[in-house]
């Protein structure tokens, strides 16, 4: 069995929409969600962010527009005939060109995400070819033997790129480190649509050290393949793990009460104690089989245990 590294993973800045994080060459147009400033396909210190970009095409965008307006009145005043025609011709040039300005700012944000579409849709070959690079870099500094690295690298990478075998890759590599509570880690987007044993063992490492990471989906993925879970050196004690997790929120409880039923008498002293309590404090929810389990397993093991005996009530 390969000895897990200690490591320091820097952490993961979240941005609103994912595209965000892109990066575009300003001379030769490649995509990019590493690096800071060199392109690594022509070497210029040219990248810019692609909301950066999308700035600079609207504002030629609106330029244009004006710059047409403006034009449309330069030949209005050249054709006009009498002073008349020339002072109306102006005034309406003016508030053409004020209106235009004032619809250009409040449809910026729109035009800017309309631009930024017709960009990813024209340039989608060189959109995929510069993932495909960044995520063979990443695989490069990972035969170097940096670790950590690679798998920053392709957190980065699949921010924008949902592939099973990228979330595999990001759990291997996680599953190579000593996980810590203070780490910035992730589940959901590593989740995938069929069993793998190093998922289920990062999902149980992650029950021990950041329950709150194991949310809904996450419980489906359990329950879905818990026979293969099962099957596992350690299978049992991952859901055991995974069941414990459910007892952070009466919401899970409420949703995953088989879960907890079937592993409730494995469960630590300390989370035993917290659903105990849990089902103490709610009498008149839908518990019924997992209330009669606790109060079961409570009779069989903690009857006299100090420390359930506060929250005891024979009347519930």
């Amino acid at each position: 069995m390969n000895k897990k590294l200690p490591v320091n993973l820097s952490p993961f800045i979240k941005t609103r929409y994912a595209y965000k994080k892109l990066k575009i060459c300003r001379s030769c147009n490649h995509f990019t969600v590493l690096g800071d400033k060199q392109c690594m396909i022509c070497g210029k210190k040219a990248l810019i962010s692609i909301d950066r970009k999308a700035a600079s095409m609207l504002r030629r965008s609106m330029w244009k527009a004006r710059l047409i307006a403006m034009l449309i009145l330069l030949i209005g005043l050249v054709l006009s005939q009498s002073p008349m025609l020339l002072g109306l011709c102006a005034a309406g040039g003016i508030v053409l060109i004020a209106v235009l300005w004032i619809v250009q700012r409040k449809s910026a944000p729109a035009e800017q995400l309309m631009l930024l579409e017709k960009l990813f849709h024209k340039e989608a070959n060189k959109l995929a070819a510069g993932l495909t690079a960044d995520r063979d870099a990443a695989i490069a500094v990972f035969q170097s033997g940096n670790k950590p690295l690679t798998y920053e690298m392709l957190r980065e990478v699949g921010a924008l790129v949902q592939t099973d075998q990228l979330r595999l890759e990001q759990i291997l590599l996680l599953q190579s480190f000593v996980l810590r509570k203070d780490m910035d880690l992730m589940l959901k987007p590593l989740l995938l649509d069929h069993f793998n044993p190093d998922l289920a063992d990062y999902i149980g490492e992650l029950s021990k050290i950041r329950r709150d990471l194991i949310k809904e989906d996450a419980f489906r993925y359990v329950l879905m393949y818990e026979g293969q879970i099962l099957q596992m050196e350690h299978g049992e004690s991952i859901l055991i793990g995974v069941a414990g997790a459910a007892i952070r929120m009466k919401r899970y409880i409420t949703l995953y009460p088989y879960l907890i039923i079937r592993y409730a008498h494995k469960l630590p002293k300390e989370r035993f104690l917290r659903l105990y309590r849990m089902v103490q404090s709610s009498p008149h929810r839908n518990w019924e089989q997992l209330a009669d389990e606790v109060e079961r397993i409570y009779n069989e093991k903690y009857k006299w245990d100090e420390d359930f005996q506060t929250s005891h009530n024979p009347n519930n």
